[in-house]
């Protein structure tokens, strides 16, 4: 019985480790669940798939995209995609929580092809390739846009895969249970091997009902006489012996495959801890955003809008800036600088590429390095057109920080420089919100800083032309502000006595037409950019005389000397720091920029 009790452990021992690993094997869950969804039989050259689609299951998103000659996607912020997407027809890609998989429908609007997404600064990511395929792990307020050249339909099959839970909680135990109840079942084999052996003596008894007793022969005498008791005696001592010792190295196996077995159980093996599962039945309750198209969500509950670019978005503006400036520079291709500057420092360039065509040692304009962004100031909305502000450090240390003013007019442009300023020497730049913040953009009339923004270029013109006699100047700090010594009267005054008596000079100035741009910092200031031209104008004043241009303004003039007069106009870009309404503090021009956009001979 005992034999036949230790036999059924052993095989319950065995079949529950068999389970175990069957879970972990023939058994084992799927490690993924895929959906996909065809968009063949729409025209639509774009396809949106919104985070809600993405989210449709748990788990990191691995996207598949294929159906077309050239396919590319791209991530960005919902509001930024549908703002590229515009008027235009695409396929909408939902998850449909009834079925349990993705569905698509077409959106009609007014146009039937989009630009070229490649390289626009909405994304976040891009990918190309045909088939291609990627994972992600997009937030709720992210989407997907996909394209094929954006003339073409889109391309038409779209999968989304996540990952599923490979977790077998009962195998770990079973894999145990079962080795513990093996080597239970050994020992039981064991014990009734021992009972056997010590029972298996003869049963005979005597005529008086008592069993016999028997003289056991000693061991030294049987093996002297030789007997054949005494060497059978001693075949079964050593049979015993060696039973013995199999015995105890067959437990060695057991506890070998369960040690193996033990070290293989990962956490997948085991049941949850109760926290651990109660989080994640907490994390797959919560509920996931879901945007609808033509919801407004600032009719549900107020919210400060984003910041409309991250830092590493910021990251690769200015890196494309950067290359598209340094190519532009280099080849005078002012078609080129078109694409990435607009305003004021377009002018800028636009000039001095008619100026070096003419003149080749003439200086180059303020470069764009494509060094570390120190401060990064994006503003805060979600409509065009938008602004980012930032300071770029040269890869030279030696050489002043960049300040960058980018405007990106409508959804499908690039981000292009306003602005460009080199900072002082001296500049402290304020305190201001984080990137992942950003900042208001404030009106150029706003009334709550000590100089409204578009009052700044006209009052910093008047300080540049009559010193500390402008009725602006307590307002400015001088101290560091070294274009006053550059431009500033002292400069107009050595100017004007050094032309002869039969010619005379003036100086004018005036803001530019261009909005003033005014971030506010956290002390309730504002760093404000604006431009001023400064124009001076040389005439002959005797009869018959006549005026001999200088250097860049002979290049862009081109004349050797006129009798009319000449009027030259220098754009002056700057950046300043103004306090808020009710401070002590002064004006300080951090940075700026100045070079001849003009010149002309006068009518």
């Amino acid at each position: 019985m005992r034999f036949i009790i230790a036999v059924v452990v052993v095989v319950l021992a065995a079949l529950m480790v068999a389970l175990g690993f069957a879970q972990r094997t023939v058994f084992a869950p799927p490690s993924s669940v895929s959906s996909s969804v065809s968009t063949s039989s729409s025209e639509a050259t774009v396809t949106v798939v919104p985070a809600s689609a993405l989210h449709g299951r748990e788990g990191r998103q691995a996207v598949s995209i294929d159906g077309s000659d050239a396919v590319f996607a791209a991530t960005g912020r919902t509001s930024d995609v549908l703002g590229w997407v515009g008027d235009a027809d695409y396929n909408l890609v939902e998850w449909d929580a009834d079925a349990g998989e993705l569905a698509a429908r077409t959106v009609s609007g007014d146009e039937t092809t989009v630009p070229d997404p490649t390289d626009s600064d909405l994304w976040y990511d891009q990918y190309t390739g045909s088939p291609l395929t990627f994972s992600l792990d997009a937030p709720d307020d992210v989407s997907l846009v996909i394209v094929s050249d954006g003339t073409a339909p889109a391309p038409s099959d779209v999968a989304v895969t996540w990952p599923l839970s490979t977790a077998t909680p009962t195998a770990g135990p079973l894999i145990v249970g079962g080795l513990v109840t093996l080597l239970i079942g050994v020992l039981l084999y064991i014990w009734a091997i021992v009972h056997h052996r010590r029972t298996r003596g003869p049963r005979r008894t005597s005529s008086d009902g008592s069993r016999p007793t028997l003289r056991r022969p000693s061991r030294r005498r049987a093996l002297k006489a030789g007997t054949p008791e005494s060497i059978d005696a001693a075949d079964s001592s050593s049979r015993g012996g060696r039973g013995t010792k199999r015995r105890s190295v067959a437990v060695v196996p057991v506890l070998l495959v369960g040690s193996l077995a033990l070290a293989g159980c990962s956490a997948d093996y085991w049941p949850a801890p109760a926290d651990q599962a109660g989080a994640s039945a907490a994390a797959s309750a919560t509920p996931t955003a879901t945007p609808t198209e033509g919801a407004d969500a600032a009719d549900e509950a107020p919210s400060v809008q984003p910041p409309v670019v991250t830092v590493a978005q910021a990251e690769r503006i200015v890196q494309r800036v950067s290359a598209v400036a340094s190519q532009a520079d280099g080849a005078l291709d002012a078609t080129l600088a078109e694409t990435r500057f607009t305003g004021p420092a377009l002018q800028q360039r636009q000039a001095d590429y008619v100026i070096r065509a003419k003149d080749a040692a003439a200086a180059g304009p303020l470069a764009i390095p494509a060094g570390d962004l120190t401060l990064t100031l994006p503003q805060q909305s979600d409509t065009w057109p938008r602004t980012l502000f930032t300071v770029v450090q040269d890869a030279d240390a030696t050489k002043a920080p960049v300040a960058l003013t980018l405007l990106q007019e409508t959804a499908r442009d690039p981000y292009k420089v306003e602005y460009v300023q080199s900072l002082e020497a001296q500049a402290t730049l304020p305190t201001v919100a984080p990137a992942t913040i950003g900042a208001a953009r404030l009106a150029p009339d706003v009334k709550l800083l000590t100089l409204r923004p578009d009052q700044l270029a006209e009052a910093y013109g008047d300080i540049l032309r009559n010193g500390d006699e402008s009725q602006w100047a307590a307002q400015f700090q001088g101290e560091g502000d070294t274009l006053r010594d550059k431009i500033g009267k002292a400069y107009k005054d050595a100017k004007r006595a050094a032309l002869p008596t039969t010619a005379s000079i003036d100086f004018t100035s005036s803001p530019v037409e261009d909005d003033a741009v005014a971030f506010a910092t956290n002390d309730a200031g504002a760093l404000v950019s604006v431009a001023l031209n400064e124009v001076e104008t040389v005439k002959p004043t005797a009869e018959g005389a006549s005026v001999e241009p200088q250097g860049v303004v002979k290049s862009l003039l081109g004349l050797d000397t006129s009798k009319k007069g000449i009027e030259a106009t220098y754009g002056v870009q700057l950046l300043f720091q103004v306090p808020p309404v009710g401070s002590d503090d002064k004006i300080v021009l951090l940075g700026f920029s100045q070079a001849l956009i003009q010149a002309k001979e006068l009518p």
